[in-house]
């Protein structure tokens, strides 16, 4: 349960390393049939063998989620992730998203990378991700190290704290995501909190060594399950 990822994903998501990916299917479910997408979900996953490192996650969008409200994040090794092989035949993953489809009232996909990730504890299950259009990768993935290796061992000392790209299908043009986690909405109130009156210093020079970023969207996500 230490590999999430939030996509875009984002996640979205679980990924470790850069050489990791993730696709993220977002969907709009009917209120009330929730709880019918995370049982088909489940009856799938449940018995499921993954390759090394990968896995699936299903989780709930909140705040900023717009028309959708849930989300399918696959992640692993680029390359080599998903199901291990032999595992699921092509009939057992075409009956499965026959089943899911009725759920699922409108839908958009996904797809990048995971730069930089620190991994926090099982309690922070809430997962704040913005999309964002950076304007100097190189400059923002230094000033991404700077913040947290300040930050590290005091206010995102519990967190996740990891950022990615988008390749395939950017959401709202967006080309990159970040990611934060916390144990529920006042958390991450109390987050940006203490970041503005605490670390006022650590966080101009931040925004002024990371160039510029242009936010498009910021979502409250939560786990619901995960598979890997």
């Amino acid at each position: 349960m230490n590999k999430l990822l939030y996509v875009f994903v984002l996640l979205i998501s679980a990924c470790i390393s850069a050489q990791n990916a993730f696709t993220a299917i977002e969907i709009q479910v009917e209120r009330g049939r929730g709880g019918a997408v995370a049982k088909i979900v489940d009856d799938f996953m449940k018995d499921a063998k993954f390759k090394e490192n990968s896995g699936f996650n299903l989780e709930r969008l909140w705040q900023g989620g717009g028309d959708f409200t849930h989300r399918f994040v696959f992640y692993g090794p680029i390359g080599d992730r998903g199901r291990a092989e032999g595992d699921m035949s092509e009939y057992e993953n075409n009956a499965f998203w026959s089943n899911i489809r009725p759920f699922m009232q409108k839908t958009r996909a996904f797809s990048g990378r995971v730069i930089d990730w620190k991994q926090g504890n099982d309690k922070q299950s809430n997962l704040l991700v913005y999309d964002v259009i950076v304007k100097n990768p190189t400059n923002y993935a230094k000033a991404h190290k700077t913040i947290l290796k300040k930050l590290g061992s005091s206010e995102f000392k519990n967190r996740t704290v990891a950022f990615g790209t988008y390749d395939v299908g950017r959401p709202r043009g967006a080309t990159h995501w970040v990611l934060l986690s916390g144990e529920g909405t006042d958390d991450l109130i109390m987050m940006h909190k203490n970041l503005q009156e605490k670390y006022a210093k650590e966080m101009t020079e931040y925004f002024t060594n990371r160039g510029e970023v242009i936010d498009l969207r910021d979502v409250r996500i939560e786990r619901i399950s995960q598979y890997n």
